[in-house]
């Protein structure tokens, strides 16, 4: 894991660095010198560097410049790795305590605890046998259903239409939840960068709404496209899209001001925060989950291990 982000780090590196040059009005040869590549255009480094998002550098290409492509392919890299590595960070340590703790009671109960109950004769009815496997049970439930869901969601997003309903349906029923929240920051910030490169609203969406590699930004791109090309005003269309709530006050304001762009980099810079807000209730919620599990497992354990005890110290 290590190995990944130290080398993702070492390519950003690179790759700003080939950005600072571009910006500095370096040719190819002085950037390809200087940064120690060895391609043969400007257009098959980036092409490289961008991996298996070469999809979304080749969209942009048809809107915006090489040095363009590249300050919009770093803004999205850096966000969605400081937002992975926050993740990752937080969820470590539950996530170990969790698994350890279930296949811990799991492997109690293939083998030590049937032992116990064939050497000292305890019946199944016994009250603390009966809440070992009945918490066994229901955490083999939750963990099951979580896991079903996990494939049932990969399996229907790989449909756009399905995928599409899904984010609807999840924004309709849960306004602000973490998928949109997210997906409008990514939305509001590639935006915000096709504005600032002079392009126009309308081919800005027209770009985003054909990015492969963000299903849920072209989505909201789309819809957006579409109300204007339906005759609506961009105030309207993007109000009506379906965005977190801070950002349509975010952009009425911005109309009201009639400032749209600095009121588009405000929200950017708040949705870093509301997110981190939103990831951090999550975390909490789960975490609170994996203790209560650990607490409860740890007392279940104790009392099956003193039943022999006990049993001994009654035959003494």
């Amino acid at each position: 894991m290590n190995s990944y982000f130290i080398k993702n780090n070492q390519l950003k590196s690179k790759m700003s660095l080939v950005l600072t040059l571009m910006k500095s009005g370096c040719t190819f040869d002085q950037i390809k010198i200087i940064s120690g590549c060895k391609q043969d255009s400007i257009q098959e480094m980036i092409s490289q560097s961008f991996g298996k998002s070469v999809n979304m550098y080749e969209n942009m290409r048809k809107y915006l410049s090489d040095e363009q492509c590249l300050r919009m392919w770093l803004m999205i890299n850096k966000l969605n790795d400081e937002l992975s590595f926050k993740l990752i960070k937080q969820l470590l340590y539950p996530s170990f305590i969790c698994i350890f703790t279930y296949v811990s009671m799991l492997f109690f109960k293939l083998t030590l605890l049937q032992r116990i109950q064939s050497m000292f004769e305890i019946a199944d009815s016994n009250l603390i046998l009966i809440g070992f496997n009945t918490t066994l049970v229901l955490l083999t439930m939750i963990y099951m259903t979580i896991f079903i869901t996990l494939i049932f969601l990969k399996i229907s997003l790989n449909n756009p239409n399905s995928r599409n309903f899904f984010y609807k349906s999840l924004h309709l029923r849960f306004k602000d939840n973490i998928l949109t929240v997210y997906t409008t920051g990514l939305f509001s910030r590639m935006l915000n960068e096709c504005i600032k490169s002079g392009i126009s609203t309308q081919k800005s969406l027209e770009m985003l709404g054909r990015n492969v590699d963000f299903p849920f930004v072209a989505f909201l791109a789309s819809n957006c496209s579409n109300k204007l090309n339906e005759g609506n005003s961009f105030n309207d269309s993007i109000s009506s899209i379906e965005t977190d709530s801070s950002f349509k006050i975010y952009m009425q304001l911005g109309f009201y001001e009639i400032n749209v762009i600095s009121q588009l980099s405000n929200y950017c810079e708040f949705n870093t925060e509301y997110l981190s807000f939103k990831l951090k209730r999550l975390i909490d919620c789960f975490t609170v989950f994996v203790y209560f599990q650990f607490s409860i497992s740890v007392i279940l354990l104790y009392q099956v291990i003193q039943i022999p005890m006990t049993a001994l110290g009654s035959m003494i």
